[in-house]
Protein backbone atom coordinates (compact mmCIF):
# COMPACT_ATOMS: atom_id res chain seq x y z
CA UNK A 1 0.00 0.00 0.00
CA UNK A 2 1.55 3.22 -0.64
CA UNK A 3 1.77 6.33 1.04
CA UNK A 4 -1.03 8.08 -0.67
CA UNK A 5 -3.49 5.05 0.00
CA UNK A 6 -3.47 5.65 3.95
CA UNK A 7 -2.22 9.73 4.87
CA UNK A 8 -4.93 12.02 4.00
CA UNK A 9 -4.31 15.92 4.59
CA UNK A 10 -6.97 18.95 5.60
CA UNK A 11 -9.31 19.03 8.23
CA UNK A 12 -11.34 15.82 9.72
CA UNK A 13 -14.26 17.74 11.42
CA UNK A 14 -15.36 20.85 11.14
CA UNK A 15 -18.05 23.77 13.47
CA UNK A 16 -21.07 21.07 13.26
CA UNK A 17 -19.06 18.23 14.39
CA UNK A 18 -19.97 18.62 18.39
CA UNK A 19 -23.72 19.42 17.50
CA UNK A 20 -24.06 15.68 15.48
CA UNK A 21 -21.35 13.69 17.61
CA UNK A 22 -24.37 11.63 19.21
CA UNK A 23 -25.16 10.13 15.74
CA UNK A 24 -21.34 8.66 15.53
CA UNK A 25 -22.79 5.89 17.97
CA UNK A 26 -25.28 5.34 14.89
CA UNK A 27 -22.32 5.19 12.35
CA UNK A 28 -22.28 1.58 9.95
CA UNK A 29 -19.54 -0.63 10.51
CA UNK A 30 -17.68 -1.66 7.35
CA UNK A 31 -17.44 -4.99 6.77
CA UNK A 32 -17.26 -7.91 3.54
CA UNK A 33 -20.42 -9.34 5.31
CA UNK A 34 -22.70 -6.05 5.13
CA UNK A 35 -21.96 -5.82 1.55
CA UNK A 36 -22.92 -9.57 0.56
CA UNK A 37 -25.76 -9.61 1.96
CA UNK A 38 -26.97 -6.42 0.71
CA UNK A 39 -30.33 -6.64 -1.65
CA UNK A 40 -29.42 -7.33 -4.97
CA UNK A 41 -30.10 -4.39 -6.47
CA UNK A 42 -28.08 -1.71 -8.11
CA UNK A 43 -25.62 -0.13 -6.02
CA UNK A 44 -23.98 3.42 -6.30
CA UNK A 45 -21.31 4.55 -4.24
CA UNK A 46 -20.35 8.74 -3.57
CA UNK A 47 -16.92 9.28 -2.64
CA UNK A 48 -16.55 12.22 0.07
CA UNK A 49 -20.18 12.81 0.90
CA UNK A 50 -19.44 16.28 1.31
CA UNK A 51 -22.15 17.65 3.86
CA UNK A 52 -23.56 14.22 3.27
CA UNK A 53 -27.04 16.36 1.88
CA UNK A 54 -26.76 15.21 -1.95
CA UNK A 55 -26.61 11.21 -1.18
CA UNK A 56 -29.09 11.50 1.88
CA UNK A 57 -31.70 12.62 -0.17
CA UNK A 58 -30.83 10.60 -3.45
CA UNK A 59 -31.63 7.58 -1.20
CA UNK A 60 -34.91 8.66 0.38
CA UNK A 61 -36.45 9.80 -3.22
CA UNK A 62 -34.85 6.63 -5.30
CA UNK A 63 -35.10 3.57 -3.40
CA UNK A 64 -34.74 0.98 -6.38
CA UNK A 65 -30.58 1.99 -5.58
CA UNK A 66 -28.49 1.02 -2.62
CA UNK A 67 -26.35 4.36 -1.59
CA UNK A 68 -23.09 3.65 -0.20
CA UNK A 69 -21.08 7.06 0.69
CA UNK A 70 -18.05 7.18 2.57
CA UNK A 71 -15.74 10.32 4.09
CA UNK A 72 -13.20 10.66 6.38
CA UNK A 73 -14.47 14.58 6.70
CA UNK A 74 -16.82 13.30 9.81
CA UNK A 75 -19.16 16.19 9.75
CA UNK A 76 -20.97 14.88 6.88
CA UNK A 77 -21.26 11.34 7.73
CA UNK A 78 -23.03 12.17 10.82
CA UNK A 79 -24.95 14.50 9.02
CA UNK A 80 -26.16 11.26 6.57
CA UNK A 81 -26.28 9.28 9.74
CA UNK A 82 -29.03 11.64 11.09
CA UNK A 83 -30.89 11.61 8.24
CA UNK A 84 -30.81 7.84 8.10
CA UNK A 85 -32.35 7.30 11.02
CA UNK A 86 -34.61 9.78 11.12
CA UNK A 87 -35.82 8.95 7.98
CA UNK A 88 -35.61 4.82 8.06
CA UNK A 89 -33.86 4.44 5.09
CA UNK A 90 -32.60 1.10 4.70
CA UNK A 91 -30.97 1.62 1.43
CA UNK A 92 -28.22 4.53 2.59
CA UNK A 93 -25.20 3.12 4.01
CA UNK A 94 -22.37 5.43 5.24
CA UNK A 95 -19.25 4.72 6.13
CA UNK A 96 -15.94 7.28 8.00
CA UNK A 97 -13.48 5.63 6.20
CA UNK A 98 -11.21 6.16 3.67
CA UNK A 99 -12.44 5.08 -0.31
CA UNK A 100 -8.91 2.73 -0.45
CA UNK A 101 -9.97 0.59 2.23
CA UNK A 102 -13.91 0.35 1.35
CA UNK A 103 -13.65 -0.68 -2.29
CA UNK A 104 -11.31 -3.81 -0.77
CA UNK A 105 -14.73 -5.26 0.78
CA UNK A 106 -16.46 -4.88 -2.68
CA UNK A 107 -17.02 -8.30 -4.45
CA UNK A 108 -15.86 -7.96 -7.95
CA UNK A 109 -18.84 -6.34 -10.24
CA UNK A 110 -20.26 -5.10 -6.82
CA UNK A 111 -21.29 -1.37 -8.33
CA UNK A 112 -23.36 0.18 -11.06
CA UNK A 113 -22.46 4.02 -10.39
CA UNK A 114 -19.67 5.29 -9.12
CA UNK A 115 -19.18 9.20 -8.49
CA UNK A 116 -17.04 11.92 -7.39
CA UNK A 117 -18.56 15.22 -6.80
CA UNK A 118 -16.51 18.34 -6.46
CA UNK A 119 -13.28 16.85 -4.31
CA UNK A 120 -10.26 18.87 -3.12
CA UNK A 121 -8.60 19.93 -6.22
CA UNK A 122 -4.98 20.65 -4.73
CA UNK A 123 -4.24 22.77 -7.44
CA UNK A 124 -0.32 22.92 -6.74
CA UNK A 125 1.86 20.68 -8.62
CA UNK A 126 3.79 19.52 -5.37
CA UNK A 127 0.25 18.64 -3.80
CA UNK A 128 -1.44 17.45 -6.90
CA UNK A 129 -0.46 13.38 -5.51
CA UNK A 130 -3.05 13.79 -2.55
CA UNK A 131 -5.90 14.14 -5.17
CA UNK A 132 -8.59 11.28 -4.41
CA UNK A 133 -9.35 10.71 -8.49
CA UNK A 134 -5.95 8.70 -9.11
CA UNK A 135 -4.64 5.55 -10.69
CA UNK A 136 -4.65 3.85 -7.48
CA UNK A 137 -8.60 4.39 -7.15
CA UNK A 138 -9.30 3.52 -10.57
CA UNK A 139 -7.00 0.43 -10.54
CA UNK A 140 -9.31 -0.54 -7.57
CA UNK A 141 -12.08 0.44 -8.94
CA UNK A 142 -11.67 -1.01 -12.34
CA UNK A 143 -12.49 -4.27 -10.69
CA UNK A 144 -15.72 -3.54 -8.87
CA UNK A 145 -17.76 -1.91 -11.50
CA UNK A 146 -19.64 -3.73 -13.19
CA UNK A 147 -19.27 -3.90 -17.12
CA UNK A 148 -21.81 -0.40 -18.95
CA UNK A 149 -21.48 1.23 -15.02
CA UNK A 150 -21.10 4.87 -14.75
CA UNK A 151 -18.17 6.36 -13.65
CA UNK A 152 -19.55 10.35 -12.74
CA UNK A 153 -16.52 13.16 -12.15
CA UNK A 154 -16.94 16.73 -11.68
CA UNK A 155 -15.01 20.01 -10.15
CA UNK A 156 -14.12 23.75 -10.84
CA UNK A 157 -10.49 22.92 -11.78
CA UNK A 158 -9.97 22.32 -15.70
CA UNK A 159 -6.47 20.69 -14.85
CA UNK A 160 -8.28 18.12 -12.50
CA UNK A 161 -10.91 17.57 -15.14
CA UNK A 162 -8.54 16.75 -18.06
CA UNK A 163 -6.42 14.57 -15.72
CA UNK A 164 -9.37 12.95 -14.42
CA UNK A 165 -10.47 12.22 -18.74
CA UNK A 166 -7.29 10.97 -19.60
CA UNK A 167 -7.22 8.50 -16.33
CA UNK A 168 -10.61 7.26 -17.00
CA UNK A 169 -9.71 6.73 -20.51
CA UNK A 170 -6.62 4.43 -19.47
CA UNK A 171 -8.72 2.50 -16.81
CA UNK A 172 -10.96 1.40 -19.75
CA UNK A 173 -13.88 4.22 -19.45
CA UNK A 174 -15.57 5.83 -22.22
CA UNK A 175 -17.74 8.74 -22.80
CA UNK A 176 -21.34 7.80 -24.25
CA UNK A 177 -22.66 10.97 -24.26
CA UNK A 178 -20.97 12.98 -27.26
CA UNK A 179 -22.96 15.95 -27.02
CA UNK A 180 -20.77 20.07 -27.93
CA UNK A 181 -22.06 20.83 -24.39
CA UNK A 182 -21.36 17.56 -22.58
CA UNK A 183 -18.37 18.89 -20.46
CA UNK A 184 -20.70 22.10 -18.81
CA UNK A 185 -23.15 22.96 -16.60
CA UNK A 186 -26.25 22.17 -17.38
CA UNK A 187 -29.88 20.60 -16.35
CA UNK A 188 -28.70 17.37 -16.87
CA UNK A 189 -25.10 17.54 -15.54
CA UNK A 190 -26.12 19.56 -12.42
CA UNK A 191 -25.53 17.69 -8.88
CA UNK A 192 -26.98 20.26 -6.41
CA UNK A 193 -24.02 20.06 -3.89
CA UNK A 194 -22.84 22.36 -1.93
CA UNK A 195 -19.97 22.48 -3.40
CA UNK A 196 -21.09 22.82 -6.98
CA UNK A 197 -23.26 26.10 -5.51
CA UNK A 198 -20.09 27.64 -4.00
CA UNK A 199 -18.10 27.57 -7.69
CA UNK A 200 -21.63 28.80 -9.11
CA UNK A 201 -21.84 31.89 -6.81
CA UNK A 202 -17.93 32.64 -7.69
CA UNK A 203 -18.59 32.59 -11.26
CA UNK A 204 -15.79 29.26 -12.32
CA UNK A 205 -16.32 27.56 -14.61
CA UNK A 206 -17.65 23.84 -14.16
CA UNK A 207 -16.31 20.78 -16.11
CA UNK A 208 -18.36 17.28 -15.90
CA UNK A 209 -17.92 13.74 -17.33
CA UNK A 210 -20.08 10.69 -17.31
CA UNK A 211 -18.13 7.80 -18.64
CA UNK A 212 -18.93 4.04 -19.36
CA UNK A 213 -17.28 1.08 -17.79
CA UNK A 214 -16.79 -1.00 -21.09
Amino acid sequence: MTDHEVRYFGRKRGKSFQRLEPFEKFLDIPSKKIFTEMKKVPKVLEIGIGDGIKISEDAKNNNKYIYIGCDIFIDGVLRATKFKLENKLDNLFIFHLNVQSLIKLFDNNFLQETRIFFPDPWPKNKHKNRRTFNSNLLKQLSSKMRKNSILKFSTDHADYFLDAMILSSKYGFKSYNNTPNMWQYSAFNATGTKYEKKALDKNNKLFYFSVLKY
